[in-house]
């Protein structure tokens, strides 16, 4: 298992190589999405600021560990409507809908 500082990097190197740029950690924002009395979604979305995108001020990251037992980091680039962690989350489970 990597520390959570070495976590913390390759998410920030996976949405500085997504965004194209460079980013600046602002926060961590704990969310829970319940649909129909369950948790659909919970977990940590951490926030970047972007520093020379062209559409977005902000971008969006979470790592979860897959099936073959290895992070994978997902990255959403804070394009309108997509501005806020929760419209994040919601995007990216509704493109990975099984």
């Amino acid at each position: 298992m990597i520390s959570y500082r070495e976590y913390k990097q390759n998410l920030l190197t996976a949405i500085e190589n997504h965004a194209k740029g460079s980013a600046v950690y602002v926060q961590t924002q704990p969310l829970k999405i319940s649909e129909d009395g369950k948790v659909r979604w919970k977990g940590k979305v951490e926030v970047y600021q972007l520093k020379s995108h062209p559409q977005a001020k902000l971008a969006f990251g979470w790592g979860f560990v897959n099936a073959q037992k290895k992070i994978e980091y997902i990255v959403v680039i804070g394009i309108p409507p997509l501005d806020t962690p929760l419209a994040a989350v919601k995007a990216f489970l509704h493109a990975n809908k099984k």
